[in-house]
């Protein structure tokens, strides 16, 4: 049986998985063993990093609020359409989620990480509206976290909507502007930081602040579905309107790591629109996105596999670097043979064992879920 994926949105999914383990291991093993310093260039790719995440944040927005539409599309009440949605997800996420909290924990008590452990993680509210606690333990959290608010608060915005004398199309084009405005709007009010750190720590890692990269999402899914005609017109001048947003986006965050080569009111603007400027870019660039059908198996293979596997792999790659620092030293005098091989048996071993769970833990048990709700169709329009 064909495959029902598509290729372009697995391509970018493990893109972007690719970019978050390059630059933690970078930070991991290199930066935080003093192997290197955080200057130059080196700050610039890690600054520019950022971008996987929203790219991920906009995908998941996308596929979520596809199922979301289809979901309500059934005319089968409120309350069933969001319970089925709520289900589905957890079903998906939760537990993953639980079981690396459990692991983080573990390792945080046998001293493997040593800041200790904070409960606020089990409530996803470790940075809901406030900086983390501690960023050390279950670092890869906050990114979650801000998902899984996400999930929770769309579709009772999609009921608090459907009171009031609006059709479904412009009950989610409402929604997901609201959510994208909003926190926009506050990262507006919000002080403008001094430097990259601060930004990362009071404005991107903030559930509040944040939520507008999944809306872009689901803007484009509900695009794609009522605006047909806009949505596979002109698609690869789209592309490349997005692309340039992207870039721009990405500069702007890069001036956040050299502030001294950028007046106020351009800092200010980056602080509050880079996230906007990137995940808008993404959206313009998935018309094109979900037409590629570069099919060469073995490339499409290894897509396929990452991007299934990509959820595991972002819980997973943060308790097994810690593993390895614990029990293999590295520091400035270590060979670079031995980085090598340190690096590349953390990598593979990250993919394995992401396997190992997403095919005998995460997808079992997400498949529970089919006893539960009515399947729902997540592929683009």
């Amino acid at each position: 049986m064909a495959s029902s994926r598509n290729v372009g949105l697995d391509y970018l999914r493990s893109v972007a998985i690719i970019v978050v383990l390059i630059n933690h291991a970078l930070i991991g093993f290199f930066y935080t063993t003093s192997v290197i310093v955080i200057d130059g260039l080196f700050a610039s790719f890690t600054a520019a990093s950022v971008i996987a995440i929203e790219w991920l944040f906009v995908l998941s927005g996308f596929l979520i609020g596809a199922m979301m539409i289809r979901s309500f599309d059934r005319n089968q009440g409120w309350l069933k359409s969001a319970k089925d949605f709520w289900l589905r997800r957890w079903f998906r996420t939760i537990p993953n989620y639980y079981l690396f909290f459990a692991v983080n924990f573990l390792l945080a008590i046998y001293g493997v990480t040593t800041d200790g452990y904070i409960y606020s993680h089990l409530w996803f509210s470790q940075n809901l509206a406030w900086e983390e606690a501690n960023r050390s333990f279950f670092g890869e959290a906050w990114s979650l976290a801000l998902d899984e608010w996400f999930y929770f608060l769309m579709p009772i915005i999609v009921g608090i909507l459907a009171f009031f004398p609006l059709n479904k199309k412009a009950i989610f084009i409402f929604a997901s502007i609201l959510l994208i405005v909003l926190p926009v709007a506050g990262r507006m009010q919000h002080t403008v930081p001094t430097d990259f750190f601060q930004w990362d720590e009071q404005i991107r890692r903030i559930t509040i602040y944040h939520l507008d990269a999944t809306g872009w999402g689901v803007l484009a899914a509900a695009t794609s579905k009522w605006f047909p005609g806009w949505w596979n017109t002109r698609i690869k001048g789209k592309a490349i309107i997005g692309l340039f947003f992207m870039a721009a986006g990405l500069f702007f965050v890069v001036s956040l790591v050299h502030p001294k080569y950028m007046n106020y009111s351009m800092y200010s603007f980056g602080s509050a629109f880079s996230i906007t400027l990137m995940s808008g870019g993404t959206l313009l660039f998935l018309p094109w996105l979900t037409r590629v059908n570069f099919s060469w198996r073995p490339v499409t293979w290894v897509t396929e596999k990452l991007s299934e596997y990509s959820y595991s792999i972002y819980l997973s790659h943060f308790p097994l670097l810690f593993l390895f620092k614990f029990f293999i030293e590295i520091n400035k005098n270590s060979s670079g043979t031995l980085l090598f091989l340190v690096v590349s048996s953390w990598f593979l071993l990250v993919v394995c064992l992401s396997g190992v769970i997403f095919n005998y833990f995460e997808k079992p048990i997400a498949d529970l879920r089919e006893s539960f709700t009515k399947r729902v169709d997540a592929s683009p329009f």
